[in-house]
This record gives structure tokens, C-alpha cells and sequence, in this order.
């Protein structure tokens, strides 16, 4: 199937084509890194010539085989013929060991403008910042968003219906690639395959004496729980029942450490509170939302697949992807589902499957009753009747998602 132009991203790199910045375009392994990288190569040659472009792969075939710092040196060293510009990417950088270093070497030896992509945010962000601070650009890159998803559909001719069209988003996200699988059960045997090959190269790959099958156990567990405020020490009590106090708090410890491996990899992204008392944020629990729903409900029996906090993580993609800061918003007696802070001025989300009855309206709009702020607040869900009331705006998921409407902050 034909690619689309991911021009969200795009946009937001084509100022830096010629900066010597490092450019990492970063994210959860077949999110579309490297069509994305394609995508620039192809912008660029239309105004450089060829044999100033250097592409290597570092995990195809002939690419695995420079696999440290000097060959991947020599190798670029021997590509540069001129002191004219050189336009360089590098695919999977983090596949050689301090290749940090290797590119600090390169950024300074050379004209040239350095592309790379990873799937590690530590490797990427930290090593880049360690080693090149205020010499990097990081660029994250997210899975389709649905109007990009919906855009897929469309160049490739394929039907389209809002409704049943968003129910397959929310079940089975928006990995590139999953689109070439021709029915469910493929779909699924594919989206676990992309988790386990995550789990193997970006965590085991790195952390090489870590349990296994207790890691697994643990992130089963954060994605059925994802949306949820998480606390540590019941993670460890519901996955190890019986436990004494003191044993849970020395399991908190292992499991804070895997939460930072999935992490590490895109696989969840923190949410962290947004309290209106500054000195309540140290006792705050987290949420974590998964990179992408499918990547949750592909585990099948392992994670139910429940559709308000499923609504959340998509809800929350969106918005990150849009470049909004997202915090959960906690109250002495109870909680906003989001706060959306875009610059100094911020809004507020509340999340709702559907409200079908004056129940679950009172319950979903009365949940600002506490809230002393006066910032926009919105009231998400699947009704496509308008229910705003109180100055409290209700918002169509489907028409935010296709940008029909917007937010507004103050």
C-alpha cells in the first residue's frame, strides 16, 4: 500500500534540513521512522545532488555489518569526496555502542547535516544531551493518529465509515504497517509480534540480566492498567498476592525500574498529576497510557479491553501529538481526566465513552464542580448529540480527532 506524507512531522523538521543540529527522529519501533527519513531524503534530492546523500541502514544486511564506532566513521569518511555538503542518515543509531561519540566526531570533521532514528528515548535523548548539548534536535514520532489513519484509507482507495472506521482504530491503533494484514486475527499475531520483538531487542537487548518472565508479567500488568492512577506497591501486592509490607516495597523497587525500561522503549508514556496545590504533587501517583491501543488489546485474554480508558490513551496520543503538555488533574475528591497546558494558558478534558443516560451526564459535567479555575473545559465523547451545560463545552471524539473542531485555552 502507498505511503502517506507524514507532513506533522515533516513540518516540524524542514526548518533544520540545513542546521548542524543532530536531527533524532525517535519512537516506538514500525511507528514510521524510517519512512519519515525516506520522506526527507526524497525532499532533499530534489535540490542536492545524489552523491552528496549518505543512507545506511543499520539493520540491514550490509549495514549490521558496521557495528562500532570506527567502522561507522570510516565508512562515512570514505563517502566524502568534497568539502561541499553532505546530507547524512543513519537508520537505528542506537544499534552501535557509544555511537554518541561517533557522531560528535563526524558533526565536526564534516560539512554535513546528520539524520538519525532510534527506538530508545534514553539512548537518544540522554547520550545526545550528555555528550552534545545544544548540538541535538530530538523529534518524536508517534503511530498514525486517526486523521492520518483516515488519510491512509483514502490514497489507498479503501472504504471508509467514521463510525465503524474509529471502533477498528480504537481496537487495533495505528501501527503503519498493520494496515497490510488482511483480517483480525493477522492484524493481532502482528501487533503482538511488534511488542515482542520491542521487548526483546529494546529491553532485553539492553538489560541483560533482568527476569524475563517477570518483566513480562509486569508489563502485561501496566498496560491493563494503563489510564489508572498506578501505584507501584499495589502493583507488586496484585501481581505477588499474599505478600508481606516490606516484601511489596522491595518489588516497587524492580517494578519502577521496568516502568522506566517501557518507557525507555515508547511503549508507555507517563502522565504525571497537575495538582492546583503545588506541595500535593510529591505524594502523587501516575498514569501511564500505551504508545498506541493496539499495542494494549493485542494481548488478547491478558488485557481487557475496556473502552472509556482505551478512549483515554487515544485522547492522550492525539494531544501529545499535537504538541500540547498533558497532565491528569487531581482533586482532593476525585480527578479531571486531563490538563492540557499550551504555553501559559491551559484547558481541561473530561473522558466519556457515551452518555446515555442524566446519570452518567451529571456524573461526567460534575466533575468540575470542584475545579476553581476558570480555564475552558470540555467534556469528550462518542454522542454526536450536543450536551454542553454550565459553560462546559461537549466535543465529538471523532470530529476532534479529524480536526473539525478546536480547543481553546486561556
Amino acid at each position: 500500500m502507498e505511503n502517506i506524507l507524514r507532513n506533522k512531522y515533516l513540518a516540524r523538521i524542514r526548518p533544520y534540513y540545513e542546521s548542524n543540529l543532530i536531527k533524532a527522529i525517535t519512537g516506538v519501533r514500525r511507528c514510521g521512522k524510517s519512512v519519515i527519513l525516506s520522506q526527507i531524503i526524497d525532499e532533499i534530492r530534489n535540490s542536492v545532488d545524489s552523491a552528496h546523500i549518505i543512507i545506511i541502514d543499520l539493520e540491514s544486511i550490509e549495514g549490521r555489518k558496521i557495528n562500532t564506532c570506527e567502522k561507522l566513521e570510516n565508512k562515512i569518511s570514505n563517502l566524502i569526496k568534497d568539502k561541499d555538503k553532505y546530507y547524512i542518515f543513519i537508520d537505528e543509531i542506537q544499534n552501535i555502542k557509544n555511537f554518541e561519540v561517533s557522531l560528535a566526531a563526524i558533526r565536526v570533521s564534516f560539512n554535513c547535516s546528520i539524520f538519525v532514528t532510534g527506538s530508545n528515548s534514553k539512548l537518544l535523548s540522554g547520550k545526545l544531551q550528555d555528550k552534545l548539548t545544544g548540538r541535538a534536535k530530538e523529534f518524536e514520532v508517534l503511530p498514525f493518529t486517526f486523521s492520518e489513519y483516515i488519510e491512509f484509507k483514502q490514497m489507498n482507495h479503501l472504504p471508509i465509515d467514521y463510525d465503524d472506521d474509529f471502533m477498528d482504530y480504537l481496537k487495533f491503533g495505528g501501527m503503519p504497517q498493520r494496515f497490510n494484514e488482511s483480517n483480525e486475527m493477522e492484524v493481532r499475531r502482528y501487533l503482538k509480534g511488534i511488542f515482542e520483538s520491542i521487548i526483546e531487542k529494546d529491553v532485553f537487548g539492553t538489560h541483560k540480566k533482568i527476569n524475563k518472565n517477570e518483566f513480562k508479567r509486569v508489563a502485561n500488568y501496566v498496560l491493563s492498567e494503563s489510564g489508572k492512577s498506578f501505584s507501584s506497591m499495589s502493583a507488586a501486592k496484585a501481581l505477588e498476592r499474599g505478600i508481606s509490607n516490606e516484601e511489596a516495597r522491595s518489588k516497587s523497587i524492580t517494578i519502577n525500574n521496568y516502568l522506566d525500561y517501557l518507557t525507555e522503549c515508547y511503549l508507555i508514556t507517563e502522565c504525571q498529576p497537575h495538582y492546583q496545590k503545588g506541595k500535593e504533587r510529591l505524594n502523587g501517583k501516575r498514569k501511564y497510557y500505551p504508545v498506541d491501543t493496539g499495542m494494549k488489546n493485542s494481548l488478547g485474554a491478558i488485557v481487557d479491553i475496556d473502552e472509556t480508558f482505551s478512549l483515554e490513551g487515544v485522547i492522550y496520543n492525539e494531544l501529545i501529538s499535537r504538541g500540547y503538555e498533558v497532565f491528569y488533574e487531581k482533586l482532593r475528591d476525585g480527578e479531571i481526566d486531563f490538563t492540557l497546558v499550551n504555553g501559559n494558558k491551559k484547558c481541561f478534558i473530561q473522558v466519556s465513552y457515551y452518555m446515555e443516560n442524566e446519570s452518567t451526564l451529571n456524573r461526567e459535567y460534575g466533575a468540575f464542580d470542584k475545579v476553581r479555575d476558570n480555564s475552558p473545559k470540555y467534556v469528550f465523547s462518542l454522542d454526536k448529540k450536543d450536551t454542553s451545560r454550565n459553560g462546559i463545552t461537549h466535543i465529538n471524539i471523532i470530529d476532534f480527532l479529524l480536526n473539525k473542531v478546536d480547543l481553546i485555552f486561556s
